[in-house]
């Protein structure tokens, strides 16, 4: 399992639970651009790595929650939970969490499915995105603050618009003219 995390800031860090650490860097080598990240480390200990991260994403092809380190989370950092089943459910339920769509998230094995199992409730939820943004829902930084996006649509265009624009870049797009038959609606 690799997680990694490129930014334009003062560091860019990639941790590794996998047997072979080569996969980090093989991973870092191909995401991270050395001409726009400053520094670029591996980090094999994930606990470690979250304890000096304000800012956490997770996304991963996990099937199962593997971080258990709820120590490490002590400084309360913002989790953006992407990949939706990489927390254990009691880490979950130490958060404030914050999902789109409280049903959809519920579902599929995701940690707050997992920990509302554990649990045999929904009290560990603070609320939804849609919430936050009314202000309906308020958060504090006095926990560790975890979105989970299950079937927030809008990640999918984004990914669909990264996709697009490399094709188009690459000359391999099939542009379908009338591919909506009416665009009026």
């Amino acid at each position: 399992m690799s997680t990694a995390s490129c930014s334009s800031s003062a560091s860019a860090w990639t941790a590794s639970t996998s047997s072979d650490p080569k996969e980090s860097e093989r991973f870092a080598a191909k995401v991270c651009d050395p001409e726009r990240h400053r520094t670029i480390a591996i980090e094999p200990d994930v606990g470690a790595l979250l304890r000096r991260s304000d800012l956490v994403l997770f996304a991963t092809s996990a099937g199962e929650p593997w971080v258990d380190q709820g120590a490490s989370l002590q400084h309360h950092p913002v989790i953006l939970h992407l990949s939706l089943r990489d927390l254990s459910p009691k880490i979950i339920v130490e958060c404030q969490n914050v999902v789109d769509d409280v049903d959809h998230a519920m579902t599929a094995g995701t940690s707050v499915h997992l920990a509302e199992q554990a649990t045999r409730g929904r009290a560990f939820l603070t609320g939804t995105l849609a919430g936050v943004w009314r202000g309906s829902v308020s958060l504090a930084r006095t926990a560790p603050i975890v979105f989970s996006p299950f079937g927030l649509g809008v990640l999918d265009l984004a990914v669909g618009k990264w996709v697009f624009d490399r094709a188009m870049r690459a000359g391999q797009a099939t542009l379908l003219p009338d591919f909506f038959h009416d665009m009026s609606r």
